[in-house]
């Protein structure tokens, strides 16, 4: 057994891009490497002071995907340290991200994950003046194309930003028409190949919170202030109970981790900000919004994971038709766009499909629990589905057909946002287009 992971160290190379970092545990060493487009860079010494603690944040936020393989009793970071606040805040960031990695792995981490606490006093805050300009990660789904029409309505001056440039990314941006940053991250191979003998620990992380710490340093790197996320309040919802602790496959992207990270990123760079632009919104609102604003994106987006794998190889063109993330995304466009066109942007109708009959019970919450995916609440699962109930275009749909006896209608309303959001105030306007 592995008993001790070492944070090994992280180098940031100015003229190339390129931030190493390294990791230790037992007789394996592994090295990842992310670059930053547009080297060389000329940093001042207030951005080089930032990015030296950003990095070490990004170096831990990172190594969860090495840490979960071996699950070691003891952390070891060589290289900086860790206030009582940010330990705390690392163990959470653990905890709740791989709480779905423990559930399917039949492990039960509370309590087990613990920083080492080494500094006795607060970071220095440092006044970074970054420009007034906007990063909107676009990961070629419906949700980011939704923020970049909203924010183009607005006049915000924005850039778009991804990791990674897939088909869906790629023509969505194209699409925008507005500058772009691509990153690349690249895993260490030996990670993935000891994934495949099944000798250690796999499963799902934190993904949206690994890339905020990234999506942090970008900012500082290219002198923008604000980064705009594309998660709803569908995102809060958790999917089982493990104990007393709640199972969110979305927790990076729900407002709990919002918060947190708005905790630890204010008091190092108080003047930038991570927030999500549709916090106020439920997934059958930004259907809406995207059925209604963004036509040009329906040929380019694409809400399927397998069209994102990792693995180039075994990536889809567009979408499969079959997972529950397509399933849930073409019950909630149903209501809002026309059927003829729904099921050419996706190539079929899972709703008509007798296959698909037991995904839909679960998210409709008539069977199992919540999918581990991210897909939206079952109330609004709910509405979308009774939409369909009484129109002719869809009722006939042997999903429809078969389930429209056990659910009764309701008087949930996914279309009122909510107030419960950490939108800055350069950006409240956007409530006007909701």
């Amino acid at each position: 057994m592995c008993k001790i992971f070492y944070y090994k160290k992280y180098h940031f190379n100015e003229k190339t891009g390129e931030l190493t970092l390294s990791y230790a545990v037992g007789d394996y060493t592994f090295q990842e490497h992310i670059f930053f487009p547009k080297a060389p860079f000329v940093l001042s010494d207030m951005q080089k002071e930032a990015l030296e603690t950003v990095f070490f944040y990004v170096s831990i936020a990172v190594g969860i995907s090495y840490y979960k393989a071996f699950l070691p009793p003891e952390i070891r970071l060589e290289q900086g340290q860790l206030t009582r606040k940010e330990a705390a805040f690392f163990e959470r960031f653990y905890l709740n991200g791989l709480g779905e990695f423990a559930v399917r792995n039949q492990l039960n981490l509370q309590g087990y994950i613990h920083f080492p606490v080494a500094r006795d006093h607060e970071r220095t805050t440092i006044p970074l003046d970054l420009s007034r300009r906007t990063l909107v990660p676009v990961g070629g789904g419906k949700d980011s194309c939704v923020t970049l029409s909203l924010l183009h309505e607005m006049n915000i001056p924005l850039a778009a930003i991804s990791v990674g440039m897939a088909r869906p990314i790629k023509e969505c941006i194209q699409i925008a028409e507005i500058p772009s940053f691509c990153l690349r991250r690249i895993l260490d191979p030996q990670l993935i190949s000891l994934n495949k003998t099944g000798r250690i620990y796999n499963g799902h992380i934190p993904i949206t919170g690994v890339l905020a710490f990234i999506l942090w340093a970008a900012a500082i790197l290219y002198d923008y202030r604000f980064v705009a996320m594309s998660c709803e309040r569908s995102a809060n919802s958790g999917n089982l109970m493990q104990g007393k602790l709640l199972i969110n496959h979305q927790y990076s992207k729900s407002l709990d981790f919002e918060r947190d990270f708005l905790d630890i990123t204010r008091h190092l760079t108080p003047q930038f900000r991570y927030f999500s632009l549709l916090r106020p919104l439920s997934e059958v609102h930004i259907a809406q919004l995207f059925a209604n604003r963004c036509q040009a994106f329906f040929s380019a987006f694409t809400s399927c994971n397998k069209a994102f794998r990792l693995d180039q190889t075994k990536r889809l063109d567009r979408w499969c038709g079959a997972c529950d993330k397509c399933r849930f995304v073409f019950l909630i466009l149903a209501p809002f766009m026309a059927r003829e066109t729904l099921i050419r942007v996706v190539g079929e109708n899972p709703l008509d499909d007798p296959k698909q009959i037991e995904g839909y019970q679960e998210l409709l919450g008539l069977s199992g629990h919540k999918p581990f995916e991210c897909v939206g609440e079952v109330e609004e699962c709910r509405w979308a589905f009774l939409q369909l109930v009484s129109r002719p275009e869809w009722q006939h749909d042997c999903v429809i057909q078969t389930l429209k006896s056990a659910l009764k209608n309701t008087s949930f309303n996914p279309l009122i946002p909510s107030n419960n959001h950490l939108i800055p105030k350069d950006f409240l306007n956007v409530m006007e287009l909701f």
